[in-house]
């Protein structure tokens, strides 16, 4: 296990071309929340934009688009219908969804959709459909939990963003289990399940087969709900550019907890908000790029 470092993160990222224009750099499809968690979709949606990504959707309730699209105007929209619990319905969207799909150089699942019948039937049929790396987070990957071997059936790059909590849902452990050695954990499902794993907490892993880095950024100011929505977003963005799946991971990873040791100068560990993390990213950038 080797710890990530600057080095690593600076040549993932070239000069941006004077005649580029917003189709070089990829497009994103988020489908996040539900009416109960717009915060997670917001989150996802703006740390995905900061770290560069060229056009970007969200899809989400016509609820939450209105939240949103008063104060995020760079994402473009795809309102969905929902159930009467206000979760994602895959079978009043169907039509719209396998068009979307076709269309993102990545997909981003899971922020906020919830856990119902409803939502693991929306994953399992992006997990099927969808031809570009997914990456899936938070209730996305409590949707599998108990049918984790669906991600056996697929041949298309696929990133799992497990906190321990999740971890432990996955592999039907305790958290204790998870935490007791969290680089065997990694280790032992990556040669079991053809994924790279970002296994989230303190000294974050990045597994995939017998790759495996150690996160060394970040801080104990991070731990606040909505961290995660940021990190995923950030690592959906980096895939998106065109970043090989692993490599989107160890950068996002090692990024995102930059931009949580900015926060934390800035604001301290104490009252930072995962939203100071998305508005430390352009610093952040400034330390990894090479050509800033």
């Amino acid at each position: 296990m080797r710890k990530i470092q600057l080095s690593d993160i600076r040549p993932l990222f070239p000069e941006r071309k004077v005649d580029s224009n917003k189709g070089d750099f990829g497009r994103l499809l988020c489908i996040t929340g539900c009416n109960r968690m717009p915060g997670a979709c917001a989150l996802s949606t703006l740390s995905a934009l900061r770290s560069g990504v060229g056009l970007l959707t969200v899809a989400t309730t016509k609820q939450n688009m209105q939240i949103l699209a008063s104060n995020l105007y760079e994402a473009m929209y795809l309102p969905l219908e929902v159930e009467e619990n206000g979760c994602i319905s895959w079978d009043k969207n169907k039509i719209i969804l396998q068009k979307s799909i076709l269309k993102a150089d990545t997909i981003l699942i899971g922020c906020g959709i919830g856990l119902t019948e409803n939502t693991i039937c929306l994953v399992k049929n992006i997990l099927k459909y969808a031809e570009c790396p997914i990456i899936l987070d938070a209730d996305g990957l409590n949707c599998i939990a108990d049918c984790i071997n669906i991600i056996k059936e697929r041949t298309k790059p696929l990133i799992l963003t497990p906190h321990p909590g999740e971890m432990a849902r996955l592999i039907k452990k305790s958290v204790k289990e998870v935490q007791s050695d969290r680089a065997m954990c990694a280790y032992e499902f990556c040669d079991k399940y053809d994924a790279i794993l970002v296994l989230k907490g303190a000294g974050t892993i990045v597994q995939h087969k017998k790759r495996c880095l150690i996160n060394t950024t970040g801080n104990p100011g991070m731990s606040k709900g909505g961290s995660g929505d940021v990190l995923a977003g950030i690592i959906a963005s980096f895939s998106a550019q065109g970043l090989s799946p692993y490599d989107a991971s160890y950068a996002g990873v090692y990024i995102h907890g930059l931009a949580g040791d900015l926060a934390a100068e800035k604001f301290s560990q104490q009252a930072m908000l995962s939203q100071d993390i998305i508005s430390c990213l352009p610093e952040a950038f400034k330390i990894c790029l090479k050509n800033t």
